[in-house]
């Protein structure tokens, strides 16, 4: 019975084997032609139609390669994402200078010259329509672990984090627990001494510095490499920025 449905599998992969080929066999000549004059030279198909479409080129953060994207917008909804023709990253033009303008390539909605961009890239259009994606903050309305949470405003996020104070003053347990907020740890030059820190004894000669240095930012895939610095060292002057 084995060899006889290896059999029949060899024979239906056989059939569907001869199908392919002589559809493959139509495409040539005269409609592969057709099909090298509609992509371009990048060898993506640009998506047709569409003459309403706004181009938006920007900088892809799904991994850190920072490949340049082109995304295509109808009725303010992304459609479509592809290369960034004039990023050396996703396409590998001829320029007529030493930096691409905008008449050395065809790269508009219905353009031919469109970039290359991986799968991982393309997937942006999910990670920014996904309906687990957060676009609000979140306070925590329950003790630590339950899983509970509130959206509330950025106002509100900004102002509780920058001032503190009884910030869950409605979670048993902690009503009258007093959170301090980066304008209170930021603005605190005095020294770290022994009520903060249980090592005194492994610091330096001078010390850990002010209590501000107890300020750490400490993240997981940061996308902002460059604009992180700007808040953390340059902006609240704590050199602590920690990575996974």
């Amino acid at each position: 019975m084995n060899t006889l449905m290896k059999r029949r599998t060899f024979l239906k992969m056989s059939a569907a084997a001869l199908a392919a080929t002589a559809v493959a066999g139509s495409f040539k000549n005269a409609d592969a032609e057709e099909w090298k004059d509609q992509i371009g030279k990048s060898g993506s198909q640009p998506n047709p139609g569409d003459e309403e479409a706004k181009i938006v080129r920007s900088v892809c953060l799904m991994c850190h390669g920072g490949c340049g994207i082109q995304a295509k917008v109808v009725n303010g909804e992304l459609v479509r994402l592809t290369g960034n023709p004039y990023h050396p990253n996703t396409y590998d033009y001829i320029a007529k200078n030493e930096i691409a303008e905008e008449s050395d390539l065809d790269a508009g909605p219905n353009g031919k010259d469109v970039g290359s961009l991986c799968p991982k890239g393309q997937s942006g259009i999910f990670a920014l329509y996904s309906p687990f994606r957060l676009q609000h903050p979140m306070k925590r309305v329950g003790p630590r672990g339950s899983g509970k949470w509130k959206v509330i405003s950025w106002e509100q996020a900004i102002k509780e984090i920058s001032q503190g104070g009884k910030l869950f003053q409605d979670v048993p347990g902690e009503e009258s627990r007093e959170v301090e907020g980066l304008s209170q740890i930021l603005n605190n030059d005095q020294p770290i001494g022994a009520e903060d820190s249980a090592f005194m004894d492994e610091a330096p000669m001078e010390g850990w510095g002010p209590k501000r240095n107890q300020f750490v930012w400490a993240h997981g895939r940061n996308e902002q490499t460059p604009l992180t610095p700007r808040f953390v060292l340059n902006a609240a002057g704590v050199p602590h920025m920690l990575n996974h």
